[in-house]
C-alpha cells in the first residue's frame, strides 16, 4: 500500500488547523511565499494581521532534519507583507501516521507530535532549551496563536508608550502653569487631587484613545487619523476635530469607555497645547502599529504602574503577563462546562473585583476563549455578550477600569458591544445613609454595584444603547473570582501611624477622618460572617479573600495572587483555615528562585507571592497540592505549557514537571497538609524530614523507618516573651504608654538594671552566648508595671525572630544574665532553667534549623521570619523527658561549645562546628546510633540547597565562593 508524503500530510494538518485557528489564514504546501526563496516551500504558514507570521516545518521520524529546516526560515521575508519570519516551529510525526490507511484526519486529531520552536529574539533561541514538548493538534493550535505574540514588542512598545506619556504629561504641565484651572479640571474629571500622576494618567488615557482608533479606523464609517488631519490647514491631529470623530463614535458606533473620557479630557486642554500632545502621542502610537503590539497583551496595563506613585498604599503591583495567564489557564481548566455549547460558555460569570487594568480578566477571557475555538468555533459572535455580561471587573481608580475595558475590547476590535460590567467604584466619598465607600470590599454584604459615575452616561457602557441599570452581583454566582489583591495592611505599624492613620485607605490623599470612618466601615461589614479570612496584620488581601467567597458559586473556583506569608503565616491561619474547610483540590503555585523580584508573579513587589487555585464544595480535608517552578515563566507560552503539565501530575504523589520530556525541568510537585510549608521547597526528602520533625520523629533520606526522637512543642516548655511594643510601645489615644521602657544605649554594660537584648548583629551573633546590646529605662509612672514584665518576661533563653538564614548563625541563644528580650531576640522563658542548655543546643543544631524553617514565613529569600506568638509552636527536644543526668550532660556539651564560632546557618553543609554539634546531641545527648550521621549529612547539604536557604548567596554549595562540600560525616 502506498504510505502518507509530507506534501499530504501537511494539506491534511492544515485543513485541521484552520477549523482551530478561525481567527488565522492558514497555508499549507504553498510556493511563492517567500521572497527570493520561492524553491523553499513552508510546509504550512500560519498568518495573522495582528500578529507575526508563523512558519510550521513537519517531518516523520525520526526527523533529522526537520530543526534545520525551521532555522533556515528565521529572517526569511514574505512576499505577501514583507514581514520577517521571528518564529518557526518544527513538529515531529510519529512514523505510525504514515502508514495511516484509514481517516488521516481522525488519525492526526488522535495523535501526539513533538514541538519545537526556533526564534529570533535577542539572538537566535530554542524552545524548550533541550528535548521536545509532547502535544496534540488542540495543543498545537494554541501554541501557534501564542506564537504569533511577540513579548519583546511589546516591551518594547511599553517603552514607547511611557516616553510618550511621561513626556506629554510634563508639557502640559508646563503649559498650564498660568492656566491652573485647566490640571484641576483634569483631575476632576479623574476623581483624584492634581499632580504628576494625574497628568500622567490623563495622557495615559489619551493614547489609549489614539491606539485604539488605529486599530478600529475605517470599521463602521470611523476615519482614520491621516484622513483627520486632512481637514485641518496645518495637517496636525486638531483636537476638535479629534473629539468631534471620538464623540461620533461613542454617540453612532460603540467604545464609550475608551473614547468619552478621552475626549472630555482633550476638550480641557487649549488647542495650541492639545495639538502638540496630540501630535507626540500619536506618534508613539504608530510606532506599536508598526511594532504589531496595539492589540497584543496589557500594554496600558504594564505602563499604569509607571505612572503610580501612590503604590505603596494601593499596592497595585501589575501581574505580568506569563503570571496572569498561568493562574487562568489553571484556573480555567477546572471549570466544568461544554465548551462546545455556545450558552453554556457565554453564561459564564468571570470576575476580578480588584482588576487593576484587567491582565487577569484577559488572560482569563483568552483561556477560555482559547478552549472554545478548539471546538471548531469562532468566538467572534460571542464576544459581545461576554464583554456585556460574563467579565466582571472593578477598581477604584477611574483610568484602570477604562483600560481594562480597551484591553478586552481589543480581543475584537471591530466587533461593537452594547454595556460592560467593568465598573469603577467610589472610594472614601460618602453615600446615602451615611456610609462610607471603601471600594469593592463593600460587596462582601452588598450585591449591587454603586458605580462612581453616577450618571447613567459615563459608565462602562459600550454604546448608547447600553443598559444604564446598576450592576447586580448576587452572592454565590460566580464560575471564577480570579484576583491580584492589593496587599496593604488595613492596621499600620508604629512607624505607618505617624504620618498615615491607615495604609489600606491612605489612596488618594484620604483624609484622616475618613480613613478612620473606612476602617470603622470594614470592621461593621467583617462582623456579619461568621466565617472569614480576614485579618488586620495581613492586609486587605485577607479581605478579598472573604469577597472571592462571598460571590463564587458552589464548583465554582476561586484564583489568587497573594503574597507569599499566606502559604505558613500565622496571621493568615483563618484564610487557609476557610479555605481547607470550603474548598477542595487546593493547589497553591509558588517559585523556588532568588532575588528580589524573582520569586514574585507580579512586577516590583519585592517579595515573594504564591498563586492560589481551589474549587468550591467538598472541603473538610486539611490538605493541598504544592507546584514549586524553577522560575517565573518568561512567557506566555512557557506559562501554558506549564499549566499543561500541572494537569497531568499524579494525584497524592510527588514528583517532577519537565518540558520537553525529562530534559528541561521547571519545577516540582508536592503534597502534604494545608499548612504552606511545602511552598517553594525543592527536595522533598527536606519536606519529608521537616515535617516529621512536627510528628515528633526523625525522618532521614535514604531511610525506611522514622526515629522517634522525642520532640515536642516549645510552648509547652514555659512562656514567650512579649512582643517588642509590649516593652517600648508608643502611647495609645488614651496617652498610656503600651510599654513601660524606652529602649536606650548601654551606658555601663556591668551596672545595667534591665539589659535588653533588642537588635541583630550578624558579626557578634556567631556564639551561643550573646551580651545584650541596649538596656530599659523605666518611663514616668510606669515602674510598676516595668518590674512585672522584667519578673515575668525576663531569662537567659532567647529565641530568633527575624532569621536570616543567610546571614545569621543562631537559632536561639543564652546571655549570661538574665535580660528582657527585642524586636529580634523575644526572650522564652522555661519552667526550669536547666532546660535552657538542651533547648539552646538543639536550635543550633541542623535539625533545629530546619524545624524553624519549616513553619517560618519565607516571604524574603534567604530568611524564615516567625511572629512572636508563633514560637510556641517550634519542635525542640522535649526537655522535660530528659534525665538529670541528661540534663547535665547538656550543660557540659553546652560548655564545650559555647565559644566555638557557627557558621550561618546556609553554610551548614560546611561548618565543622555545626556537625560536631549535630554529633553530640543526637549520638551522644540522646543516644541515637551513629548511622544516622551519613543521611544527616545528605539532609544537611539538601536543605542548604534550598533557594529559600541561601538566598542566592555564593556562600551556597557549590557557590563560587562556597566552601567545598564535605560528603561523609568525618568531623
Amino acid at each position: 500500500m502506498p504510505r502518507i508524503i509530507e506534501p499530504i500530510f501537511n494539506q491534511e494538518l492544515g485543513k485541521v488547523l484552520s477549523i482551530l485557528l478561525p481567527q488565522r489564514e492558514v497555508e499549507a504546501e504553498n510556493t511563492d511565499v517567500l521572497d527570493r526563496q520561492s524553491a523553499k516551500r513552508p510546509d504550512i504558514m500560519v498568518y495573522h494581521s495582528g500578529g507575526l507570521p508563523v512558519v510550521l516545518e513537519t517531518e516523520f521520524l525520526p526527523a533529522g532534519k526537520v530543526e534545520v529546516e525551521a532555522c533556515e526560515r528565521i529572517g526569511a521575508k514574505l512576499v505577501r507583507t514583507g514581514k520577517e519570519i521571528e518564529q518557526a516551529i518544527a513538529l515531529r510525526i510519529p512514523e505510525s501516521l504514515r502508514e495511516e490507511q484509514g481517516n488521516l484526519k481522525d488519525a492526526i486529531c488522535a495523535s501526539k507530535f513533538d514541538l519545537c520552536i526556533h526564534y529570533d529574539i535577542d539572538g537566535q533561541k530554542r524552545w524548550p532549551k533541550d528535548g521536545w514538548s509532547e502535544v496534540g493538534v488542540n495543543e498545537l493550535a494554541l501554541v501557534l496563536e501564542l506564537a504569533s505574540l511577540s513579548e519583546n514588542r511589546v516591551l518594547e512598545g511599553m517603552d514607547i508608550l511611557m516616553k510618550a506619556v511621561n513626556q506629554t504629561a510634563d508639557n502640559l504641565r508646563d503649559a498650564c502653569k498660568k492656566e491652573p484651572d485647566t490640571l484641576k479640571a483634569i483631575a476632576e474629571k479623574l476623581h483624584q487631587k492634581d499632580g504628576v500622576q494625574t497628568s500622567r494618567m490623563a495622557m495615559a488615557i489619551i493614547v489609549n484613545a489614539l491606539t485604539f482608533h488605529r486599530a478600529v479606523a475605517r470599521n463602521h464609517g470611523i476615519d482614520n487619523l491621516e484622513k483627520i488631519r486632512s481637514k485641518s490647514n496645518d495637517r496636525l491631529l486638531s483636537q476638535k476635530h479629534i473629539c468631534d470623530v471620538w464623540r461620533r463614535i461613542c454617540s453612532e458606533v460603540n467604545y464609550i469607555p475608551i473614547f468619552r473620557l478621552a475626549a472630555d479630557l482633550l476638550e480641557e486642554i487649549n488647542d495650541g497645547t492639545g495639538k502638540k500632545i496630540l501630535e507626540q502621542l500619536d506618534k508613539g502610537a504608530e510606532e506599536l502599529a508598526q511594532l504589531g503590539t496595539t492589540s497584543q497583551h496589557d500594554l496600558g496595563g504594564s505602563m499604569l504602574q509607571g505612572l503610580v506613585v501612590d503604590r505603596q498604599y494601593l499596592a497595585t503591583y501589575y501581574t505580568m503577563p506569563s503570571s496572569a495567564r498561568l493562574l487562568a489557564e489553571l484556573a480555567v481548566a477546572r471549570l466544568n462546562l461544554d465548551w462546545s455549547r455556545d450558552e453554556e460558555v457565554s453564561g459564564l460569570r468571570i470576575a476580578d473585583f480588584a482588576c487593576g487594568t484587567g491582565a487577569l480578566l484577559n488572560a482569563a477571557y483568552g483561556a477560555a476563549m482559547s478552549r472554545y475555538r478548539r471546538t471548531g468555533k469562532d468566538d467572534e459572535k460571542l464576544h459581545p455578550r461576554m464583554m456585556e455580561k460574563s467579565l466582571v471587573g472593578t477598581d477604584i481608580m477611574p483610568v484602570a477600569t477604562h483600560l481594562t475595558v480597551s484591553v478586552l475590547a481589543s480581543t475584537h476590535p471591530t466587533i461593537p458591544f452594547k454595556t460592560t460590567s467593568i465598573s469603577a467604584l467610589p472610594f472614601g466619598q460618602p453615600v446615602k445613609g451615611g456610609k462610607i465607600e471603601i471600594g469593592a470590599l463593600n460587596l462582601i454584604v452588598e450585591e449591587k454595584i454603586e458605580d462612581l459615575f453616577k450618571v447613567p452616561e459615563q459608565r462602562m457602557q459600550g454604546s448608547t444603547e447600553g443598559s444604564a441599570e446598576q450592576m447586580k452581583l448576587p452572592h454565590n454566582s460566580f464560575d471564577l473570582v480570579i484576583m491580584n489583591p492589593p496587599f496593604t495592611r488595613s492596621s499600620g505599624s508604629e512607624e505607618d501611624r505617624q504620618t498615615a492613620a491607615l495604609p489600606a485607605f491612605t489612596a488618594f490623599q484620604t483624609p484622616k477622618s475618613v480613613q478612620e470612618k473606612m476602617a470603622q466601615r470594614l470592621k461593621e461589614i467583617l462582623a456579619t460572617r461568621k466565617e472569614r479570612a480576614s485579618h488586620g496584620n495581613v492586609g486587605l488581601a485577607s479581605n478579598f479573600i472573604d469577597l472571592a467567597h462571598a460571590k463564587v458559586k458552589d464548583g465554582g473556583v476561586i484564583a489568587l495572587v497573594l503574597p507569599a506569608a499566606f502559604a505558613s503565616g500565622k496571621a493568615w491561619g483563618k484564610a487557609r483555615e476557610l479555605i481547607a474547610k470550603n474548598y477542595r483540590d487546593v493547589c497553591v503555585v509558588s517559585i523556588m528562585a532568588t532575588g528580589t523580584n524573582a520569586r514574585a508573579f507580579s512586577a516590583d513587589t519585592g517579595m515573594g507571592e504564591v498563586l492560589v487555585v481551589a474549587t468550591r464544595g467538598g472541603g473538610g480535608r486539611n490538605h493541598a497540592t504544592y507546584i514549586n517552578l524553577e522560575r517565573r515563566p518568561r512567557t506566555v507560552l512557557e506559562a501554558v505549557t506549564i499549566a499543561w503539565g500541572v494537569d497531568k501530575i499524579s494525584p497524592n504523589q510527588s514528583g517532577k514537571i519537565w518540558l520537553g520530556g525529562e530534559q528541561q525541568r521547571v519545577g516540582n510537585y508536592l503534597h502534604g497538609d494545608f499548612d504552606g510549608s511545602r511552598a517553594g521547597v525543592r527536595e522533598e526528602s527536606v519536606a519529608d524530614a521537616a515535617a516529621g520533625l512536627y510528628k515528633g520523629v526523625l525522618t532521614l533520606p535514604q531511610q525506611n523507618a522514622g526515629i522517634d526522637i522525642g520532640l515536642t512543642k516549645l510552648g509547652r516548655l514555659g512562656a514567650r516573651g512579649p512582643h517588642a511594643r509590649d516593652i517600648n510601645g508608643v502611647k495609645n489615644q488614651a496617652g498610656i504608654f503600651r510599654g513601660p521602657f524606652e529602649i536606650e544605649k548601654i551606658s555601663s554594660a556591668q551596672a545595667m538594671s534591665y539589659p535588653v537584648l533588642w537588635n541583630h548583629d550578624a558579626k557578634r551573633e556567631k556564639m551561643l552566648v550573646v551580651e545584650p546590646d541596649k538596656q530599659g529605662e523605666i518611663r514616668p509612672d510606669c515602674k510598676e508595671e516595668a518590674i512585672k514584665l522584667w519578673d515575668r518576661t525576663a531569662s537567659r533563653l532567647h529565641i530568633n525572630r527575624d532569621f536570616g538564614l543567610a546571614s545569621l548563625s543562631l537559632g536561639a541563644c543564652l546571655t549570661k544574665r538574665r535580660s528582657l528580650g527585642g524586636r529580634a531576640w523575644p526572650s522564652f522563658v522555661c519552667k526550669h532553667a536547666s532546660w535552657d542548655f538542651p533547648l539552646v543546643l538543639w536550635a543550633n543544631t541542623t535539625l533545629g534549623l530546619i524545624s524553624f524553617w519549616w513553619i517560618g514565613t519565607r516571604q524574603h529569600h534567604g530568611r524564615s521570619m516567625l511572629t512572636v506568638s508563633r514560637h510556641p509552636e517550634l519542635a525542640v527536644l522535649d526537655a522535660s523527658k530528659l534525665s538529670p543526668g541528661q540534663l547535665k550532660l547538656a550543660e557540659r556539651i553546652f560548655r564545650d561549645f559555647e565559644k566555638e564560632k557557627l557558621l550561618p546557618a546556609n553554610e551548614a553543609y560546611g561548618d565543622k562546628v555545626r556537625k560536631k554539634l549535630d554529633k553530640a546531641v543526637l549520638i551522644d545527648l540522646l543516644g541515637l546510633p551513629e548511622k544516622i550521621l551519613d543521611p544527616l549529612n545528605l539532609l544537611r547539604l539538601q536543605w542548604c540547597y534550598e533557594p529559600s536557604v541561601h538566598g542566592g548567596k555564593q556562600t551556597r554549595p557549590e557557590g563560587k565562593k562556597g566552601h567545598p562540600i564535605d560528603a561523609s560525616h568525618s568531623l
